[in-house]
């Protein structure tokens, strides 16, 4: 289930070409909140949900109203494309940093495509260049590079029906290692496999990326995300 989910926006002075030197203090603000109580139309891109699978909301008793996703045994999906602000699909920016904040659940933890996608349309070189999945029952950073070349530089166990908070750092870049990922659950920042706590790689590979919350194949049985998303924060970091 999610429940609001938010963007907020902040712009960096730049300095010198080609080196982003912060001359002024980021000035942050919401750009998106995935409120539960407006319709799915009004917050996201479009919806992808196989029938018999919906795209709703119910009732949790910590977080409220809260989006559900219920993804019907043997079907391919059940995924929100992107992003609306005002009425309009929101287009991400390449050499921007946006923060996306979430709480979820799932009804089970087998493996599945994906929770959360960072995802490519149109012409590209990179699919999905950041995917967050279950494998083994552990929640699964994924990063593919160009070639394509397969990274999981993350990985935490979670509980099912144990509700989860996630914040997801992308700078946005078109260079092999010039972007990167940042995460948090449950307040915590995260190490990655590097021993860092970013992780270096290509996040932009088409001028239609966006992201997708998601209950997605291939499990074979009925799974339900639950997602409450109360300021999803993103930050963007412009270089102008």
């Amino acid at each position: 289930m999610l429940k609001r989910l938010g963007i907020v926006a902040s712009t960096l002075a730049a300095g010198a070409i080609g080196v982003v030197l912060v001359a002024t203090t980021a000035q942050a603000s919401v750009i998106w909140d995935g409120d539960a109580g407006r319709p799915s139309s009004a917050v996201f891109g479009n919806d992808n949900c196989d029938a018999p699978g919906t795209i709703g909301t119910a009732t949790d008793s910590a977080h409220g109203t809260v989006w559900r996703f219920h993804k019907a045994a043997g079907s391919n999906r059940c995924e929100a494309h992107g992003i609306k602000v005002g009425s309009r699909k929101y287009n991400f920016q390449n050499n921007a940093t946006y923060y996306i904040r979430w709480s979820s659940k799932l009804s089970s933890t087998t493996n599945n495509n994906a929770n959360f996608q960072w995802k490519s349309y149109g012409h590209h070189i990179q699919n999905f260049p950041i995917v967050l999945k279950m494998l083994g029952g552990r929640m699964t950073l994924l990063n593919r590079q160009p070639g394509p070349k397969d990274y999981q530089p993350w990985a935490k166990p979670i509980k099912a029906n144990q509700w989860n908070t996630f914040v997801l750092g992308i700078h946005t870049s078109s260079e092999t290692q010039g972007g990167w990922v940042e995460l948090y659950l449950n307040g915590q920042q995260q190490s990655f496999s590097n021993g860092k706590n970013r992780w270096p790689c290509r996040t932009w590979t088409t001028s239609t990326t966006r992201s997708s919350a998601s209950t997605a194949r291939p499990a074979p049985r009925s799974t339900t995300s639950w997602t409450n998303s109360k300021s999803v924060p993103a930050w963007r970091t412009s270089l102008s």
